[in-house]
C-alpha cells in the first residue's frame, strides 16, 4: 500500500533529472522522461533539480566547454566500464567485479580538471590501468527515450557528492581495508569519504570522482532519482573508491 502525505511539496519527490525539450508546448504533446509521473511532477522536477542541457542559467554552463573525460594513456578502459551490467544488482552491492581504485596524480582545490590513474581490477589478481583527465564541474548528461538531453543540475550534484558519496560504507560482512586506502583489489571502509584536513580538496576530489563514476556508468541518474512512490533505493555499490593523492601532484602549492 502506498502512503501519501497530503500537502507535502511535490518537488521533494523528484530528485534528479528533467528533460530538455525543444519547447514547452512541444514537451506537453509528446511523452517525456517524467510523463509517467504526471505534468505536475514533471514541472516540479525541472524547477527543483533538472535543467535542460541548453537552458539559460544552467549551473554548469560556465564549464560547458570543459570535457568531462580526456583519455591520456590506456584509453577506453574506464569509459562505459560498468554500463552493460545489471545495475539494479550493482546498486544493491551484489556484484564483485570490476573494481576501480582512483589515484589522483595531479590535483588541487583550484584545479578544475585533475589527472587520474584508475586501476581496474577484474579478479583478485588481474588489473590494468588507465590515466585520464576528469573535470569536476563538466556537465553530466543523459539522453532519454526520445533522444532529448537532460543535465544533472547543482542540487543533484550536491546530493551525489555529499549524501551519497560521504555516507557510502562497505557492508559489515564484506572485506575492506578499514581507514587505509590502497589501489586494491579491496576497497576501504568509506570509499569516497577521504579523511584530510582540507575540506576544499576533499570536496573537489569527490566531484572529480563523480565525473569518473558517471563516465564509467558506475553512478547513474536512477541512483539519485526515486521511483513514483518517492522511494530512493540505497546505493550500496562500493566497487569504486579513492585510493589516494600523489604527493608530487599538488598544484595548490
Amino acid at each position: 500500500m502506498k502512503h501519501v502525505t497530503h500537502g507535502a511539496p511535490v518537488a521533494l519527490v523528484v530528485l534528479a533529472l528533467a528533460t530538455a525539450p525543444a519547447g514547452a508546448q512541444e514537451a506537453e504533446s509528446k511523452p517525456g522522461f517524467f510523463r509517467q509521473l504526471g505534468n505536475s511532477l514533471k514541472d516540479a522536477g525541472r524547477q527543483a533539480v533538472g535543467l535542460p542541457a541548453n537552458a539559460t542559467g544552467n549551473t554548469s554552463s560556465a564549464a560547458g566547454s570543459v570535457a568531462l573525460y580526456n583519455p591520456i594513456d590506456g584509453a577506453g578502459r574506464i569509459k562505459g566500464l560498468f554500463s552493460d551490467e545489471n545495475h539494479q544488482q550493482a546498486q544493491m552491492g551484489r556484484l564483485e567485479w570490476p573494481r576501480v581504485a582512483l589515484t589522483f596524480k595531479e590535483w588541487g582545490a583550484s584545479l578544475q580538471c585533475w589527472t587520474v590513474e584508475a586501476r581496474i581490477w577484474t579478479t583478485t589478481t588481474a588489473s590494468t590501468t588507465e590515466t585520464f583527465q576528469a573535470c569536476a564541474d563538466a556537465p553530466l548528461t543523459i539522453t532519454d527515450d526520445l533522444g532529448d538531453t537532460a543535465e544533472l543540475n547543482h542540487a543533484a550534484r550536491i546530493k551525489a557528492t555529499t549524501d551519497l558519496m560521504v555516507g557510502l560504507r562497505v557492508r559489515p560482512n564484506r572485506p575492506n581495508t578499514g581507514d587505509q586506502r590502497t589501489t586494491g583489489p579491496t576497497p576501504p571502509r568509506e570509499p569516497f569519504n577521504v579523511r584530510i584536513s582540507r575540506g576544499d580538496v576533499a570536496l573537489q576530489a569527490r566531484k572529480v570522482a563523480l565525473s569518473t563514476a558517471w563516465v564509467s556508468g558506475f553512478l547513474r541518474a536512477e541512483d539519485l532519482n526515486p521511483g513514483p512512490g518517492g522511494i530512493l533505493t540505497p546505493f550500496r555499490d562500493t566497487r569504486m573508491w579513492i585510493a589516494g593523492f600523489d604527493a608530487e601532484g599538488n598544484r595548490d602549492k
